[in-house]
């Protein structure tokens, strides 16, 4: 887990890249990584690794595998590259591998991170990707606040806005968004991670990372029953995921986004 401290000074770092290089809502990783003289290459390295920092003694170079989906225009291929930068930036991981105190390694994309190292690098990335300010911003736009209601399409639109995955948008929104949301992501029926805004109520949760599923969840039950994949806006009762207090005024949602390339789902939980 990285620390708050911590994740304030990466965020500051990303930001001010990413305000100096971007167009629209879209940060220019290309653009700064020549400004470094960092050099990219996109190849196939078949399943090896999805990309990778490498020093050669003079120069810093970045290798993309296009085998895994990381094309130079896709969201997916977007994060690998900003992960890779996120290593440049960050000073203890540059100087690690001018060093060799870090040794070069092939990152590959994973829902649950336990290296501290890759966790600084994909919030860092998340940030690169998506700044605060820009964030905000848009969020705040009137057409977008005044779309219908808030559900998993919120969440889509914001991730083609940046071009970042759903995924790493997702949290971001837990972070910044403007809606009271909280985030389960699963593989396999197993939680993962989740998160929560501040403002979502602080329920107990009926799960632990690394347990199964609540079985009644629209997550739960695609995981455990045949033709269960609902992609649709679902209404539950809150105590099919937490021990709440009900309150019948309110009507809690489940959205779910099912990865088909890498079998997780993301389960959007909130309120009218």
């Amino acid at each position: 887990m990285i620390p708050d401290h911590r994740k304030k000074s990466l965020n500051k770092l990303a930001v001010y890249l990413a305000e100096n290089y971007s167009e629209r809502n879209k940060t220019l990783l290309e653009q700064l990584a020549a400004s470094e003289s960092v050099y990219c290459y996109y190849d196939h390295y078949e399943d090896s690794f999805d990309g990778m920092l490498v020093f050669d003694d003079t120069d810093f170079h970045i290798h993309i595998n296009i085998d895994r989906g990381n094309a130079i225009t896709a969201k997916r291929g977007r994060f690998t590259l900003a992960h890779e930068l996120a290593h440049y930036f960050i000073d203890e991981h540059r100087v690690g591998l001018q060093s060799g105190t870090l040794q070069p390694h092939g990152s590959v994309h994973d829902v649950d991170h336990k290296d501290l190292i890759e966790q600084e690098a994909d919030y860092f990335a998340s940030c690169l990707l998506m700044p605060d300010s820009l964030f905000r911003k848009f969020l705040a736009d009137r057409k977008f606040s005044e779309r219908k209601g808030f559900s998993l399409d919120s969440i889509l639109k914001l991730s083609d806005q940046f071009q970042a995955s759903v995924l790493s948008t997702a949290l971001k929104f837990t972070e910044i968004g403007t809606h009271e949301v909280c985030i389960v992501v699963s593989e396999n029926n197993i939680v993962k991670w989740s998160a929560r805004s501040n403002d979502f109520p602080k329920w107990t949760s009926r799960f632990k990372k690394g347990e199964q599923l609540p079985p009644k969840t629209v997550a739960g039950e695609f995981f455990t029953k045949p033709d269960r994949k609902y992609t649709s806006v679902e209404d539950l009762d809150p105590n099919d995921w937490f021990f709440a207090n009900w309150d019948a005024d309110r009507t809690m949602h489940e959205q779910c986004y099912y990865s088909a390339s890498y079998g997780y789902v993301i389960s959007v939980i909130w309120f009218d």
